[in-house]
């Protein structure tokens, strides 16, 4: 979603209208976007995207048309809405949740694959930003001095992470670190049903796929349509064509060793986080042991999620591919895949303010 609204942000400054922007850099409690959720407000009153799915958009809308009025306006704020804020009558969010947004005039967003941008508010270097770029290991921008330096710090987690943040420092700055990765993808070996019922659905999540199959009358774009890109040939040349790297989710289908056991083993070579593999029980108890004869550790045996997917019951395709999703989206947020009335916590975990 932050994708399309940036893009209409970029038509409508294209088209020589004002643009505003609203950021979400901090949450707390059950606020229903998550940081980095984006809002963007023209002059000539077009909105697009959403902060909070309708709680203070209207606010941040005069806010925006505020801004524009302002020639003068110094740069980026922050605004907080929640239950403590003297707003709370008109902006307060029902789910009793509390946001910081940051409001600024649109402008280009620097063109990365994956790193991260933090930026300061407050203080006098309120705007500035430092941009790391971690394919090329490049570090742009204009903030200086120590609060540089902090700024490299956080910019190496939340590249590790994969997780935006916001910190506050002395003298009233917060610090905003955005986190810009691909999105997620998987990579699917094995061009069976279940796979284009895998690849639909994670294209509905906004998530990236791939097949691989050297069956080349398996691997075809009229058997699996969903698919962004499909790789007939086998694991060890399809990997390194797909560029292959840890952050990756790899699902293999096939039930043919030769071809299950080398996309395996070679996906928890690259390091893969999330390997998962179909079969019963008695199918991974055999691939794990010939997998421990070709050379694995019982370390990347342990990594592997098989037999794949949450216990649902899942029978079809379609049910198949829900269970593998549901596993890794719970595998990628840390939970455990649990009823939500059998846990306890919050739902939406979020970092408690500071101060």
């Amino acid at each position: 979603m932050n994708d399309e609204t940036l893009a209409t942000a970029a038509g409508w400054a294209a088209r020589g209208d004002q643009v505003a922007l609203a950021t979400v850099v901090r949450t707390y409690r059950s606020a229903p976007r998550p940081i980095g959720s984006v809002f963007a407000v023209s002059s000539s009153g077009e909105m697009a995207g959403s902060v909070s799915g309708g709680c203070v958009e209207g606010d941040i809308y005069g806010a925006a048309q505020e801004l524009f009025g302002d020639a003068g306006a110094p740069g980026p704020r922050l605004i907080h809405y929640g239950i403590t804020d003297d707003l709370a009558l008109e902006v307060g969010l029902a789910c009793g949740g509390e946001l910081w947004v940051a409001l600024d005039r649109w402008r280009p967003r620097p063109a990365l694959r994956r790193g991260a941008v933090a930026t300061a508010f407050g203080g006098d270097q309120n705007g500035r930003a430092a941009v790391f770029d971690a394919d090329t290991g490049e570090t742009a921008g204009d903030l200086a001095g120590d609060l540089r330096a902090t700024a490299d710090e956080l910019i190496a987690e939340a590249v590790a992470t994969e997780a935006s943040m916001a910190v506050d420092l002395e003298d009233g700055v917060t610090l905003f670190v955005e986190s810009v990765h691909p999105a997620p993808r998987v990579v699917v070996v094995g061009a069976v049903d279940t796979a284009e019922a895998l690849c639909r659905m994670a294209r509905t999540l906004g998530w990236r796929t791939a097949v691989v199959d050297p069956r080349g009358k398996f691997a075809t774009a009229e058997r699996i349509p969903s698919a962004d890109v499909i790789e007939a040939t086998w694991p060890d040349a399809a990997y390194p064509a797909l560029a292959l790297e840890a952050a990756d989710h790899v699902v293999v289908l096939t039930h043919d060793p030769k071809i299950d056991d080398p996309a395996i083993s070679q996906a928890l070579a690259r390091g893969c986080g999330y390997v998962g593999a179909l079969g019963s029980r008695r199918t991974q108890e055999k691939r794990n042991e010939r997998l421990r004869e070709s050379g694995c550790t019982d370390e990347q045996i342990g990594r592997i999620h098989g037999p794949v997917g949450l216990d649902i019951g899942a029978h079809s395709p379609a049910e198949t591919a829900v269970a593998i999703l549901a596993e890794i989206i719970g595998w990628r947020s840390g939970r455990g895949g649990q009823p939500l009335r059998q846990t306890s916590g919050r739902i939406h975990p979020t970092a408690e303010p500071e101060g």
